[in-house]
């Protein structure tokens, strides 16, 4: 078995470059629908394709790629696995769906069945086994099958003593489903995940099951009522999961991540951004006011459903930081956020000081952050301000955006230890968020 290790595109790379030198991931993208490649400029797709004969390639989020190799293939394990934590938790999260497109949950399933493999090897049914003197006597099955011979003070001898002794079996089909699409995941996957190979003999010594493919998950679905143990019940539905979302497309291809990744930095983010001892983890956004429309004539207020989302919200000892995830480059005033990003970060300062002022004698200190991502933690831009037309600024009702850039390997390598290490206040253009 030859794992395949990926080659290295980017999320937003130009579609003219990869239809250039990657035409047959082009290819995949197009049978598969994602990447909105026919209509941007560029490619909108985090993660990986894998095809039979190209291989693998991984495509790892916007400003981490570095051209070199072997950081690029751990940024690319790590995408990986923050991936498929993200699959497990989105069905969890208590926001609105962004409408990111893509497959997390795939991945999700994935690791845990290579995880369950590492752990336990392969699936195998303990049986009781009849034998001859051979394990635990069955002294029912002897009397009644062996014939007795007297013993010198009377008592019945047997030569041969029935006996039954409990073995262990993978021939069942439950595991050569689980050793053949374990096969598949070392083949596409192993290159991030760890411990397939050690288990190498195993997988070999497996046979293939006697059914195509095709109809592995019906056979799984039809054996689910008959098994007990909480580990076979385990196998069987992730394996019929697992062979639902991986449908090869006619070319053999299988494709596993996100369109729009901005959802997924949003929330690595979130998970991973340091907080200091007085942060209460308040739901914000529960309290924040929202708009009304009146009638004409009448009492009645009818509220709008949806009011304001911040991303996140953090609480210091005497201020405020309103954070926006941004997945922008951020290069410049045309790859950075627009008016509408810009206004409504303004907005959201007013809100949460409705709220903070409420019973305070004192205006609270509310900061506004951006934060992009970024090979290192800075970058060329340091604050979105309003001014006049002249560039002269215009007066405190319009306070200024930090701009913050965040290292995304960090970010990632973070998120998938669990991990709360990313500190904007020690980012060169925060420096000063903490009071």
């Amino acid at each position: 078995m030859r794992a395949d290790l990926p080659v290295f595109l980017s999320d937003r790379d130009p579609v003219a470059v990869l239809d250039r030198h990657a035409d047959t991931v082009l290819s995949a993208m197009r049978e598969w629908g994602i990447g909105r490649i026919d209509e941007r400029e560029t490619v909108h797709f985090c993660g990986l394709i894998h095809h039979p004969d190209e291989g693998a390639v991984a495509f790892l989020p916007r400003e981490s790629g570095t051209g070199d190799p072997v950081t690029d293939l751990e940024t690319a394990s790590l995408t990986m696995r923050a991936l498929a934590r993200f699959g497990v938790e989105v069905s969890k999260r208590d926001y609105d769906d962004d409408g990111e497109a893509g497959n997390p949950g795939s991945l999700s399933v994935i690791k845990r069945l290579a995880d369950d493999f590492r752990d336990h090897g392969l699936f195998a049914e303990r049986k009781r086994q009849r034998t001859v003197n051979s394990g635990k006597p069955d002294w029912m099955r002897t009397v009644k099958r062996e014939v007795a011979i007297p013993g010198h003070k009377g008592q019945p001898i047997f030569s041969d003593i029935r006996s039954s002794r409990s073995t262990r079996s993978s021939d069942a089909l439950l595991s050569q489903i689980q050793a053949a699409v374990i096969r598949e995941i070392h083949l596409a996957h192993s290159w991030w995940l760890t411990g397939t190979f050690s288990r190498r003999e195993e997988l070999l010594s497996c046979q293939r099951p006697p059914f195509p493919r095709t109809i592995w998950a019906r056979k799984l679905e039809a054996m689910l009522p008959s098994l007990y143990s909480a580990r076979s019940i385990f196998l069987a539905e992730y394996l019929r999961y697992y062979l639902r979302e991986t449908r090869a497309s006619a070319s053999g291809s299988f494709v596993f991540g996100v369109e729009d990744f901005h959802t997924v930095w949003e929330t690595i983010l979130r998970e991973t951004i340091k907080r200091s001892p007085y942060d209460t983890m308040r739901n914000w956004n529960s309290e924040l006011p929202k708009p009304f429309y009146l009638h004409q004539g009448s009492l009645m207020q009818d509220p709008r459903s949806k009011g304001m989302q911040t991303d996140i919200i953090l609480e210091h000892q005497s201020s405020f930081t309103i954070v926006d995830a941004k997945y922008y480059a951020a290069k410049n005033a045309g790859t950075a956020p627009g008016w509408p990003d810009i206004a409504k970060q303004i907005f959201y300062e007013k809100a949460l000081r409705e709220i903070v002022d409420h019973n305070s004698e004192l205006p609270a200190v509310i900061h506004n952050v951006f934060a992009f991502p970024a090979a290192t933690n800075d970058g060329p831009l340091t604050k979105a301000e309003i001014r006049h037309t002249n560039g002269q600024p215009v007066s405190s009702a319009f306070p200024p955006i930090t701009c913050s850039y965040v290292s995304v390997r960090d970010a990632l390598n973070q998120y998938v230890l669990r991990s709360q290490g990313i500190d904007l206040a020690n980012n060169d253009s925060v420096d000063a968020l903490q009071g």
